[in-house]
C-alpha cells in the first residue's frame, strides 16, 4: 500500500471510528425524576442545576427538589417514556365504534420489570411485567388495561417495547384477542416514546 492510499485510508478509520463512537457517548446519559413543590418532572440533567438568572432576580432556592435517577437515557429501556399513543379495537376487520383514541401515554417501567402506565385523555390505566427480551434493548410486556373508556380495550396485552438509541425513540407495540362464536375482537395499542 503506497503512502497515499494508507494516508487516506487511516483518515476513513478516524472520521468512522469517530461517528461510532460519537451516539454512545452522547446517548448514554441518566434520566432524572425531579420532585418540587408536588410537581413530578423527568429530566437529563440534574435537578439542581444552575439556572440562569436575570438582572437583580433572586437565585432560585433548589433546596427543596427531590431528585432520583430513574432511567439509563436511551441504552437502556427501563425508566419513564411519554408519547402519543393510538388504541384500536377490530371486529372482522372493521374498526368498533368509540375504540379508536390517539392521546398521550406515560410509562414508567422499573429495574425489577413491573409497568405501570396511565392516558388520562381515555382514563385506560396500564399494569404488568417486562421482561428482558432477545437483546438488551428489547423488553418483552404482559400488561393488562383497565378502566379505559371503551370496555373492549380492557383486556390483557402480550408486546414488546423496543428501544432505537439513534432515534432516540422507543417502540410501542401491545396486542391482544378474543376470538368466539360471532366475534373475532383483535385489539392494538402503540406508539412512539420519547424520554
Amino acid at each position: 500500500m503506497n503512502s497515499t492510499r494508507k494516508s487516506a485510508f487511516l483518515r476513513l478509520l478516524t472520521a468512522t471510528l469517530a461517528i461510532i463512537t460519537l451516539p454512545t457517548i452522547a446517548y448514554a446519559q441518566a434520566i432524572y425524576r425531579c420532585e418540587q413543590g408536588g410537581r413530578v418532572n423527568y429530566t437529563d440533567s440534574p435537578c439542581n442545576r444552575p439556572l440562569i438568572q436575570s438582572g437583580n432576580a433572586a437565585p432560585a432556592s433548589a433546596a427543596s427538589v427531590k431528585q432520583t435517577v430513574v432511567g439509563g437515557g436511551y441504552e437502556k429501556p427501563n425508566g419513564p417514556w411519554q408519547g402519543e399513543a393510538q388504541y384500536q379495537v377490530m371486529n372482522s376487520g372493521l374498526i368498533q365504534g368509540g375504540t379508536h383514541f390517539v392521546v398521550p401515554l406515560s410509562i414508567e417501567i422499573s429495574e425489577g420489570g413491573k409497568f405501570v402506565g396511565s392516558s388520562p385523555e381515555n382514563n385506560c390505566k396500564l399494569l404488568g411485567i417486562a421482561s428482558p427480551g432477545y437483546t438488551p434493548k428489547i423488553l418483552n410486556l404482559d400488561v393488562t388495561l383497565s378502566n379505559c373508556a371503551a370496555g373492549d380495550l380492557n383486556q390483557r396485552y402480550q408486546g414488546a417495547l423496543v428501544l432505537n438509541t439513534a432515534a432516540r425513540t422507543a417502540q410501542l407495540s401491545l396486542h391482544a384477542q378474543k376470538i368466539g362464536i360471532g366475534m373475532a375482537l383483535i385489539a392494538d395499542v402503540k406508539g412512539t416514546m420519547r424520554r
